[in-house]
């Protein structure tokens, strides 16, 4: 399977664009993307594997930031000028992936958009698509032009409930007849607007000409890479038709504007610490009454149905107990995120930290060691803390006194725990060199990875829909 896979999903053009620029290893929270290698020399449809590979997620933001949708596509070479056929087995190949790795269920707390060309839309594996909650994003057909066939397709499956989106760019790029080109517009619920392009050129006549045009339609702001593209995005010329975002600028952790550290932040850290110096529980329950709403938040995370207590948890005292110091610590570690006000850049650190923490947890648990499990939890939970508390992550760790493999792996990308964190670094930025050489060196299988990282997404969305902090996917 290894020896298979190349790389999937940059977008919607076959250019590179500013998405591609690798992360640092432990601040930037790279979008994590849907992935296939092929070997060097391109093969032909007949030999092309069984499914594409290790599957991950490329995510899509609302206008508050939050995590709303996940990206899948198909990306070889250029792929906008493959042939049609070539094209319908790559699609195809793209949907039997997701369906036998059980992705759709990782679409109960959000929507996918699914990248296929006109030419696939016969596929019957794309009648089959969970309709509430899939977007279609069609791209031109390869070599084939857009028939009233096709037309009729995308308005038979809209009408079965399905949603589509499309960049108007790919298809203005594509000699069509342009009572097609409108009526397919026409139909389409999303329209992406690509900010790799060159503003002058793409951008700006489509953002004077599509309001008039396809008044019913949403936009999609893809490759957001900077502060500028954002404010163009949230306040430019028809801002209010953007309703879903993606790009580099808003997946990579970046410290937030105030530069202070919230007060409630400070109170749940000084908690923290007195957990790991043994404190009496009658000194954690002091500080918490300095904030009732936090103990309100630390017992809905304690008690949310995730983690199938068999009562329900009213108090420190009764949390100690039942849970012991240190996953009441581990818990804790959510309200550093949550303590803030709302805002939707800490839900998204948080949202990527527990990604992180639940994959390395399970890693740890295969292993058969709980305890190295419960460390390899908070090393994956604590590697944002620096972007979430505007400090250096050795500033940000400090008083926390983490054991040592924890605090080796984050500061020094060294130790027992190293492998671990950079395999979880590695699944995210869809490092297709070292998610392979990372898996030989723990001795894993890259289906058990996958397995793994896929249960963590999961259970990452369980935990914030449960307490209330996750997006509204019904929003799109």
């Amino acid at each position: 399977m290894v020896t298979m896979l190349k790389s999937l999903i940059d977008g919607l053009s076959g250019r590179k664009s500013r998405d591609s620029v690798a992360a640092e290893p432990v601040e930037a929270v790279p979008h994590t993307q849907m992935t296939v290698m092929f070997p060097e020399k391109e093969a032909e449809p007949a030999d092309l594997p069984p499914t594409l590979g290790f599957v991950a997620h490329q995510a899509v933001l609302d206008r508050q930031q939050r995590v709303v949708a996940y990206l899948f596509a198909v990306r070889e070479g250029r792929i906008g000028e493959a042939a049609a056929d070539r094209r319908r087995q790559l699609d195809s190949l793209l949907l039997s992936t997701l369906h036998k790795m059980e992705v759709f269920r990782l679409l109960a707390y959000r929507r996918a958009f699914v990248h296929l060309s006109v030419a696939s839309l016969a596929l019957p594996a794309v009648s089959e698509l969970p309709a509430h909650s899939v977007v279609v994003v069609l791209e031109p057909a390869g070599d084939e032009a857009l028939t009233e066939a096709d037309l009729e397709r995308v308005a038979e499956l809209k009408e079965a409930g399905l949603r589509f989106a499309l960049e108007p760019a790919r298809f203005d790029a594509v000699v069509l007849v342009e009572r097609l080109r409108d009526r397919l517009f026409g139909l389409v619920d999303f329209m992406v607007l690509d900010f790799a392009a060159s503003a002058s050129k793409v951008l700006s006549p489509l953002l004077d000409q599509l309001p008039k045009r396809y008044p019913k339609a949403r936009w999609f702001a893809r490759n957001i890479g900077s502060a500028e593209d954002m404010e163009l995005s949230l306040r430019g010329p028809a801002s209010q038709r953007f309703a879903i975002f993606h790009g580099v600028y808003l997946t990579n952790a970046r410290h937030l504007p105030t530069g202070k550290v919230d007060s409630s932040q400070m109170r749940v850290l000084e908690i923290m610490r007195l957990l790991r110096c043994n404190a009496d529980p009658r000194e954690l329950e002091a500080q918490f009454k300095l904030d009732s709403l936090l103990l309100f938040k630390l017992l809905r995370f304690v008690n949310a149905p995730v983690n199938g207590l068999s009562r329900k948890v009213l108090s420190i005292e009764e949390s100690l107990m039942l849970l012991g110091r240190d996953s009441l610590f581990k818990w804790l570690s959510l309200l550093l995120f949550t303590a803030r006000r709302d805002d939707g850049h800490s839900q998204g650190l948080l949202e990527k930290s527990l990604i992180r923490a639940r994959f390395m947890e399970r890693l740890g648990d295969y292993r058969g060691n709980r305890l190295e499990a419960e460390h390899l939890f908070l090393t994956g939970m604590f590697s944002l803390l620096a972007a979430l508390l505007n400090a250096s992550l050795a500033d940000a760790l400090e008083p926390l006194e983490l054991p040592a493999p924890v605090a080796e792996a984050l500061l020094a990308q060294k130790g027992l725990f190293a492998p671990y964190f950079q395999l979880a670094v590695a699944c995210e930025q869809n490092d297709q060199i070292r998610v392979p050489v990372l898996a030989r060196q723990l001795e894993l299988d890259i289906e058990l990875i996958n397995r793994y990282h896929a249960d963590a997404v999961l259970w990452a969305q369980e935990v914030l829909s449960d307490n209330g902090v996750a997006g509204d996917p019904d929003s799109i």
